[in-house]
């Protein structure tokens, strides 16, 4: 008997000890997104720009932001955009790009905000609505550098945020779970026969 409690409590120690692993979702890991560019207003979409629909995973989405310059990463709960080279932005009611929820699978956007700019003289015009995200940086000049953009959702009416860590156990505790539970019986049963 002594001996099972000491398995169980070792059992125990080691599952609280490996580290329980917490998966973290962001708002856009694995879903699709809209990207468009739109010049000289929000009426007109811009061609040269890698406009369309992307799945976002570990890779860079979109290889074009627009003529050529940058491309914007997305992951967790924001996205990166990277410029490479300098040029401006011709000044007009729009020059720019929406992000849309094109599959209605993300939570409604609740806030929207530039935290670090290297890449842009000047600060761009964040807006947002449910289901869009508007960077309009009209008129400003951009150099090599980077714009970090951060995203926040709300999950329904009681406005419970989405987009914090929820606890998810990775497979590899169930699997150390069971095998201290499969030591625990294997011993019982060994005691059993010895009996």
């Amino acid at each position: 008997m002594r001996n099972s409690l000491r398995l169980i409590a070792v059992s125990v120690a080691l599952w609280f000890g490996s580290g329980v692993s917490i998966a973290n979702a962001g708002i856009f890991d694995g879903q699709t997104v809209n990207y468009q560019y739109y010049f000289p207003d929000l009426s007109t979409p811009y061609a040269a720009a890698a406009n369309g629909n992307y799945l976002v995973d570990s890779g860079v989405e979109v290889a074009n932001v627009v003529d050529g310059h940058g491309t914007i990463d997305f992951g967790g709960d924001g996205f990166v955009i990277s410029f490479t080279d300098s040029s401006s932005f011709s000044s007009a009611a729009f020059n720019g790009f929406v992000i849309s929820d094109v599959s209605s699978t993300l939570n409604s956007f609740s806030s929207f905000s530039l935290v670090s700019n290297t890449g842009v003289m000047g600060t761009p015009t964040l807006s947002f609505d449910s289901d869009h995200l508007y960077v309009n940086w009209e008129g400003l000049s951009f150099t090599g550098g980077d714009l970090v953009f951060s995203v926040n959702s709300i999950a329904d009416k009681d406005n419970v945020v989405t987009d914090t860590i929820s606890a998810v156990p990775e497979p590899e505790t169930y699997a150390m779970l069971l095998a201290g539970l499969g030591l625990v019986g294997y011993t019982a049963r060994r005691k059993k026969i010895t009996r």
